[in-house]
């Protein structure tokens, strides 16, 4: 066999995907997609937002409780 005779058309596919059950197509879908390694600066930009994101919660919590 070729790579040739694995080749299937998109209406092949839209035919096969329209047939399957929920629990069938999910499983279809389903791929393991890996954790990506992120860089230091990456991680320290990811928990300086995470910081901010926190205490701007703790900012409007307080402005709509001194509100009342």
């Amino acid at each position: 066999m070729t790579n040739d005779d694995h080749h299937v058309s998109p209406a092949d596919e839209t035919l096969v995907l329209t047939s399957l059950e929920h629990d069938q197509l999910v499983g279809v879908k389903k791929r393991h997609i890996p954790r990506r390694h992120l860089k230091v600066t990456e991680l320290a930009i990811f928990w300086t937002l995470r910081i901010y994101l926190i205490f701007m919660i703790i900012v409007v919590a307080y402005q709509v409780w001194s509100a009342r």
